[in-house]
């Protein structure tokens, strides 16, 4: 079975950038000749009954949603309403739950429902039972108040959903590798005025509710300015995320990179998640003449991170991540190396290793992700 191939990488660049451009892959297509074949109708993933995505969007969620399905036997569903009949949103998803048949064919409800009434502005997101010590309350609730109200406010659908996806299916495959719900985020989760029916949650989203800004003072510049080592560099953009501002405007970022962050809509979750998914990881550094490339030794969903050396010191190159790899869904690893002649690829190339058919990093996590459907 083919897998789908993103042109991104998983992390900061390839989470932010992959939900702004297109999402390019190949694959599906035998799937779908043979569903012709033997009559099977393909399963659907998106209602969108408020008319709320174009048709292209539709298509692509629906390649991506089945491909998340074959992965990890998470079946997640969007119905966007036209109108609620006078009813409440947890009956309505109660029944939609129940209707759709979400989450039943493995018998186990791995199921995600997001209902959406776009005339209230009330979100639901329905987790089933199966994966409930994977998405806690508190994890969807945080991802309602601090990620898709700012993307719905602004009418972003499509962006904030794909985001949404991403976050989503970041923590299922956290979930398949072993790592259980970290506790500790539950202090960036527990704020209150958000209700829970059971397992998920419900949220009012408020309108105008803007993306994450912020500016760094003079001090904090200096403070991430270009680094006298690669590991001070990144250490330096661990720090800046904590900081929870999106203010690129740094040293310790190449001039691409900076423009390139700022023109990114983000929402505060995701820079939280951002950090979150790398801070504490064991990692190595490679130092090759004036580049360096930061790799991860106890997380294969984690891609690396380039560093460049000029005159002032070492630099983060986010821009070099997005031309090297790409993010993957539907097979063994999140994410593989390009083949080309940028400088980087050939800097290292004693380091790329290719296994299963992925490029990856010899010494790195090559842990494979154990995948639903063989």
């Amino acid at each position: 079975m083919s897998r789908i191939q993103f042109s991104l990488r998983w992390t900061l660049i390839g989470l932010l950038l992959a939900a702004i451009l297109a999402m390019l892959y190949a694959g599906g297509a035998l799937d779908k000749a043979i569903d012709r074949v033997l009559g099977q109708a393909p399963e659907r993933h998106v209602y969108d009954e408020a008319g709320l995505l174009s048709e292209h969007d539709r298509d692509k969620f629906e390649e991506y949603l089945a491909w998340v399905r074959k992965e990890s036997d998470v079946d997640l569903r969007f119905v966007f309403l036209k109108d609620v009949g006078g009813q409440s949103l947890e009956q309505l998803a109660a029944d939609r739950l129940t209707r759709l048949g979400i989450g039943g064919r493995s018998g186990n409800a791995r199921g995600v429902l997001l209902l959406y009434d776009p005339a209230s502005r009330r979100l639901r997101i329905e987790v089933g039972y199966g994966l409930e010590g994977v998405l806690p309350d508190s994890f969807v609730a945080y991802l309602m108040r601090d990620h898709a109200s700012a993307y719905f406010a602004h009418g972003d659908f499509s962006l904030g959903l794909r985001l949404l996806v991403r976050l989503i299916h970041q923590r299922v495959r956290e979930a398949v590798l072993g790592r259980a719900f970290d506790p500790k985020v539950l202090d960036l989760m527990g704020r209150a005025g958000w209700l829970s029916g059971g397992a998920g949650g419900t949220a009012i989203l408020p309108a105008g509710q803007a993306y994450l800004g912020g500016e760094l003072d003079d001090a904090q510049r200096r403070r991430f300015g270009p680094q006298p080592t690669p590991e001070a560099a990144y250490r330096a953009y661990l720090a800046w995320l904590a900081e929870g501002r999106k203010d690129a405007d740094i040293g310790l970022l190449t001039a691409d990179s900076r423009a390139f962050v700022a023109a990114l809509p983000l929402s505060r979750a995701y820079f939280e998640f951002i950090l979150m998914q790398e801070y504490g990881r064991a990692h190595q550094v490679d130092v090759r003449d004036d580049k360096a490339m930061v790799y991860f030794t106890d997380d294969p969903l984690v891609s690396p991170h380039f560093f460049v050396k000029d005159a002032e010191g070492w630099r983060l190159d986010l821009m070099a991540e997005v031309r090297d790899t790409k993010n993957r869904v539907g097979g063994v690893y999140a994410w593989d190396m390009r083949q080309s002649g940028d400088p980087y690829l050939q800097a290292f190339a004693d380091r790329w290793v290719k296994l299963r058919g992925y490029w990856r990093i010899q010494g790195g996590d090559n842990r494979e992700l154990p995948l639903a459907a063989k």
